[in-house]
């Protein structure tokens, strides 16, 4: 996080102010460019050494002349074979186990600098790169230039854990020249930046102790009730955290007059789980939903008899959970947890296609508190599989049994 540093949180605030004033007096989108490149730099390089703020900068112009050739031209293979770049270069990245297999073999390339490159926001940038390049295949980039590109990429509220922004808007915002409108905009996100930090710095360390070790709950609870008593804090602490972070970038966007999209919206009363995914974590939601859940439902409609609408949506459910999962780490409980969640949307896609929609009861008051409760429960023991690892989930199975 960018505020729980002092000398951080001091940068930050000079630069607000100095981006404020040239946004003032100047309306040169190249002049806001280089502001902000160079705010970037200075804040990014407190957590990502120079070597790996270099090779990101010379792959996003890879990545940005790529996407300029797919503006103007039907390249598919083009396309596919960075959108395939991007997932090989994650994977060598964040799965030591692939790159060492790739050590072992003849792919010496695996010790290049171009793979030394820090994890830190790793993630979120490959997201960015993946929707430049969608998108400027499908043509809807309208305006580009380098600059801004490499502005959208750096950008510091978000590189660390997003929000993830789309690259038409972060343009627009860029350039946006409203005095008044950004005027409002910077007290508004003078006040969102503070509700984050109450929720990463006032509510979060109460929590974490008891959510993080249900041994803590032991002396109090049996076994089984512990460790579900200890979800039920992980629940609270994983929202506080990262929505608390979540609010400090958008509100430190919002200061330098970029709005960006929303990323938490109440997931906890969502009353499906399939609402709770267009709640929590949003635009990664949304990446997922776009750039993985509909690819692979097409995918799908070839193989199966596309009138066995039930079965590819729940296999692509299945399909980019798992995906989601594995993106969140490289041990094999993230990967149970994104199964946790394919299998629980597949039976909310039966359940409403099967009982919902041909019943009366799904409009009533005490219906929705229900799948309320319900959703909830389902999503605080899936954090469970998130939070402790194989080895661990084996003694808390032993110690309930």
């Amino acid at each position: 996080m960018f505020f729980n540093n002092y000398q951080i949180f001091i940068y930050i605030s000079l630069f607000v102010i100095a981006f404020g004033l040239v946004r003032y007096f100047t309306k040169l989108r190249l002049v806001r460019n280089l502001v902000l490149s160079f705010a970037n730099l200075i804040v990014l390089l407190f957590f990502v050494k120079e070597h790996s703020l270099i090779v990101i900068s010379v792959l996003s112009l890879l990545v940005f002349v790529a996407g300029q050739l797919l503006q103007r031209r039907n390249l598919n293979w083009l396309l596919y074979f960075m959108v395939s770049l991007m997932i090989v270069l994650f994977s060598i990245r964040n799965y030591p186990y692939v790159q060492q297999l790739l050590e072992q073999s003849y792919f010496s390339f695996v010790n290049t600098p171009i793979l030394s490159v820090q994890k830190v926001g790793l993630s979120y940038i490959l997201f960015r790169y993946v929707h430049w390049l969608v998108e400027s295949s499908k043509r809807t980039i309208h305006q580009s230039d380098f600059l801004t590109f490499l502005s959208y990429i750096f950008f510091f509220p978000t590189f660390l854990a997003g929000p993830i922004d789309q690259y038409n808007n972060f343009h627009y915002w860029l350039g946006n020249a409203r005095f008044i409108y950004n005027r409002s905009l910077f007290f508004a996100g003078v006040m969102r930046a503070f509700i984050g930090a109450v929720k990463t710095l006032g509510v979060v360390p109460f929590v974490i102790d008891y959510a993080t070790d249900y041994n803590l709950l032991l002396p109090y609870f049996s076994p089984a009730m512990a460790v579900f008593v200890g979800a039920l804090f992980y629940s609270l602490y994983i929202y506080f955290d990262f929505s608390g972070y979540s609010d400090i970038a958008i509100g430190t966007a919002y200061m330098l007059g970029i709005k960006i999209p929303e990323n938490f919206n109440n997931p906890y009363f969502s009353d499906s789980l399939r609402e709770f995914w267009r709640r929590w974590h949003i635009t990664f939601s949304l990446f997922l939903r776009l750039y993985v859940f509909k690819p692979f439902i097409n995918l799908y409609n070839r193989i199966i008899n596309p009138r066995h609408r039930l079965l590819v949506s729940i296999i692509s459910y299945l399909s980019t959970f798992l995906v989601c999962g594995l993106w969140h780490g490289e041990t094999i409980n993230f990967a149970w947890w994104g199964l946790w969640h394919g299998v629980g949307l597949s039976i909310n896609k039966l359940w409403t296609v099967k009982v919902v929609e041909k019943s009366s009861f799904g409009s009533s008051f005490w219906y929705r508190m229900v799948s309320i409760l319900v959703t909830f429960i389902y999503v605080s023991i899936g954090w469970i599989f998130f939070h402790y690892k194989a080895n661990e989930l084996g003694k808390i199975f032993e110690l309930i049994s």
